[in-house]
């Protein structure tokens, strides 16, 4: 398979990259402007503004798959989830790419969902409010495309090492007493969402 990932440089995105490749997949890294610091003869960096559209359409086609670990950007402009990935979504409809599988967040329409802890909650409030309003743009762009999506929701993101033991629902509910999940195990989901017909079209929402 061939993919491209979008947030390549990110500390998510740097293991969605390394696992594909672990799994003998063809790699494009798309990143803004952080290096890479990884070589493979599968693997081809390209540096890009996902707002810009030209630059995704070009990194999008002739592949079989994107997966999308955009962060919130620190370039002060608003709205680089819903609107670049507005662009990824746009760009695999011009190539006719039809799977996607893009990461957001636990929360996301559901804030104040009692399976959040109230100090969760109240951060959500208050100083990630606008990055969950970015989130809920973003998801609604992808849910109204006709693509083959995924959307993954993971909890608290950890550094820990990959587990393959995490908790799933797949109807974006919350899943009680649960607060983080590592990089690795979010990673692991993405591709294989990618790999399968199993979560098209699925909200995932994943915990320890």
């Amino acid at each position: 398979m061939r993919l491209v990932v979008f947030g390549a440089a990110g500390r998510t995105g740097r293991l969605i990259v390394d696992q594909a490749l672990g799994h003998g997949q063809e790699v494009t890294a798309f990143t803004h402007s952080t290096p890479l610091v990884l070589e493979h003869p599968r693997l081809r960096v390209v540096t890009g503004d996902v707002l810009d559209f030209d630059a995704v359409c070009a990194a999008v086609e002739g592949q079989h798959a994107v997966a999308s670990a955009l962060g919130t950007g620190s370039s002060g402009k608003g709205g680089v989830l819903s609107e670049g990935v507005g662009n990824i979504v746009h760009a695999m409809a011009e190539h006719e790419v039809r799977k996607l599988a893009a990461v957001s967040a636990a929360g996301t329409f559901a804030r104040g969902d009692s399976n959040l802890s109230l100090g969760f909650r109240a951060m959500i409030a208050v100083g990630l409010r606008s990055v969950y309003d970015d989130l809920e743009r973003m998801e609604q762009r992808i849910m109204a495309s006709d693509l083959d999506w995924t959307i993954v929701r993971p909890y608290g993101l950890s550094d820990a090492e990959r587990t393959g033991r995490y908790r799933m629902t797949r109807d974006g509910s919350l899943l009680p007493k649960a607060s983080r999940i590592s990089r690795g195990d979010v990673a692991a989901v993405v591709l294989a969402a990618l790999d399968t017909a199993e979560y098209e079209r699925r909200v995932l929402t994943i915990a320890e």
